[in-house]
């Protein structure tokens, strides 16, 4: 064995979502009659990010000398590969025997079967983690909603009734435990939710520290809104209520352009079929890419922009894809200038490769469409949890205590209301990120813009309640 090559994957979570992507494009590169070494160098350069660092130290072992080849490399390394992966681990050995047959349909079936299994293992871990969210689903919902309602509510209506007796529970004890314990309880298991999810993107690119500025403002804000009104409760809702909007209104164009981009790029990968059809037919590639990029209105632009570029390219059609839809998708673009560089030695082979990698991709994405639905109802549980239920219930809690402050003398209940608007404050914070973790998208720009979201809405339901008498 080559010790060089044998390396452990650190963080196996990534190999898992990105195994169809780099399995897709090695049997673009091989199925359009390249070798093994290109596939593997095109991952270790163009490929995921999860997946590039494996693929990088087999080619620098092979570029080095500390091992044969690309092949033997490779053997080397996914021989390494956790149990966890063993549906990656099966379709790399599938694309080595493909890459090493001379007959053209058992190369093209050998990588069908390589997708097919790659697509399957992550269809069933899919499954096993949308079905294992329940339990920490449910024990942040009763922490974050029922724990801070006994503590901040029906504890003190049991002081003020003499239940403790002579030893009353200390208020103060309470707001620690709702401001520090419970938030201290739903941080380990919202990191246990991140450590489990197998579709953890790495984060990438870097974040504007513009965009917290308004809760930085929020601080003094607060001070001056208490000096003006000489209420705290109302000061903190009021600050943090502002700072929310403001962060929301402030980041939505760049999440709208960035759904437009994520849009696109699905029809972009919807058009990777229409194209191979197109290509069967006989149109030339630069007309058929054009017609297949078109067929879906959202993008028109693009397939305009493809045409112009395609134009003064002076028949660099790459560059002109490139420059074109690069900034959409880079995968597809990459895709994309395999399957134009087929088209020059036979425009039907390249049709058939066209056709063989849309259908991939479309398997792939009905795959991730439905793990994204199952997903989806957690998601929304504890974003409506943060937003909504939470404030509703805290709210109402607060407002059944205030005909007790009249009808006992002495009991003070003015620090629930301070300390649960600060606790909602945290709640949604917390919950951004949960939320964050289990779409798989832990990017500091998304946390942020979740916390925006949530924080008017929470603190504004949570006013309305507290202002209810009874």
């Amino acid at each position: 064995m080559f010790a060089s090559s044998k390396k452990t994957v650190k963080d196996p979570k990534y190999l898992l979502n990105e195994g169809p992507t780099v399995i897709g494009m090695m049997s673009v590169v091989i199925d359009s009659g390249g070798s093994l070494d290109t596939a593997v160098r095109n991952v270790s350069r163009d490929g995921p990010r999860g997946a590039r660092p494996l693929f990088k130290s087999v080619v620098y072992d092979a570029d080095t000398r500390q091992i044969p080849d690309i092949k033997a490399g490779l053997t080397s390394a996914i021989s390494s590969l956790p149990e966890s992966l063993s549906a990656f681990r099966r379709s790399l050995h599938m694309v080595i025997a493909a890459s090493e047959s001379n007959d053209a349909n058992e190369r093209a079936r050998m990588l069908k079967d390589a997708s097919d299994i790659s697509i399957a293992g992550l269809k069933e871990t899919g499954e096993t983690y949308s079905s294992s969210l329940n339990t920490p689903c449910m024990v942040v919902f009763a922490l974050g909603i029922m724990v801070p309602m006994v503590l901040m509510s029906i504890l003190p209506m049991l002081n003020i009734g003499g239940m403790f007796g002579g030893t009353p529970i200390d208020s103060n004890l309470v707001s620690i435990l709702t401001l520090a314990g419970i938030p201290a309880v739903i941080v380990t298991t919202i990191l246990g939710v991140k450590e489990k999810n197998p579709f953890m993107l790495p984060v990438s690119g870097s974040f504007d520290i513009k965009y917290i500025i308004p809760f930085v403002i929020a601080i003094p804000a607060a001070f001056a809104i208490y000096s003006y009104t000489g209420k705290v409760d109302t000061a903190v809702i009021i600050s943090t209520s502002v700072s929310g909007l403001l962060v929301f209104a402030s980041m939505y164009p760049e999440v709208r352009k960035e759904k437009l981009r994520a849009k696109q790029e699905r029809y972009l990968k919807d058009s990777v079929f229409e194209l191979g059809n197109r290509l069967i037919s006989g149109e030339n590639f630069e007309t058929a890419l054009v017609s297949a990029i078109a067929v879906r209105s959202e993008c028109a632009s693009l397939a305009e922009s493809m045409k112009r570029e395609l134009m003064m390219s002076r028949g660099d059609n790459c560059a002109a894809i490139r420059t074109a839809i690069g900034n959409i998708s880079p995968f597809v673009a990459d895709l994309l200038c395999d399957i134009c560089r087929c088209s020059v030695k036979d425009i039907r082979d390249a049709g058939r490769l066209a056709i063989s990698v849309g259908r991939q991709l479309q398997d792939q994405e009905t795959v991730r469409k439905s793990i994204g639905n199952k997903l989806k109802s957690m998601v929304d549980m504890m974003t409506g949890t943060a937003m909504v239920f939470a404030p509703l219930v805290l709210g109402m809690s607060v407002s059944m205590l205030g005909p007790l402050t009249e009808i006992m003398d002495g009991a003070d209940m003015s620090g629930t209301s301070i300390t649960l608007s600060v606790y909602l404050a945290e709640l949604c914070i917390l919950i951004s990120f949960l939320t964050a973790y289990l779409n798989g998208k832990p990017e500091p720009k998304e946390i942020v813009y979740r916390i925006g979201m949530m924080l008017p809405v929470a603190m504004m339901v949570f006013l309305v309640c507290t202002r209810i008498s009874f």
